[in-house]
Order: structure tokens, then sequence, then C-alpha cells
């Protein structure tokens, strides 16, 4: 193997690569934001859901 003429990365350079970033920068804030609404709306109208999933309106 051939001797390479670069200087080596800095220790604190070489770790940024290593660290975890966000794919989707604020995809969880938008989701939650989201399912807020969703929630809301669904309470405004009445409805929740039955054992099988399906969507029935509240007669209380």
């Amino acid at each position: 193997m051939a001797h390479s003429s670069k200087k080596p990365m800095d220790t604190s350079e070489r770790a940024k690569q290593f660290m975890p970033f966000a794919a989707l920068k604020g995809l969880p804030e938008a989701l939650a934001a989201k399912e807020k609404q969703v929630l809301e709306e669904k309470e405004r109208l009445g409805t929740s859901k039955d054992g099988r999933g399906k969507e029935v309106r509240n007669t209380d």
C-alpha cells in the first residue's frame, strides 16, 4: 500500500462523520402537529373507532 501524503484528519472532524443526524429535519414535529389536528377534528365531530377500527359517531 502506498503511503499517502494527506495530513491525517483531526479527531473531532472524524467523529462528526459518525454522529447521528435527522435525515428529515422537522418530521417528528410535523407529525405531532398533524396528529393533534386530527384528534381535535375527531373530537369536534364526535367520532371514535369501534372495536374493528371503523369510525362511528358518538351519540352521547
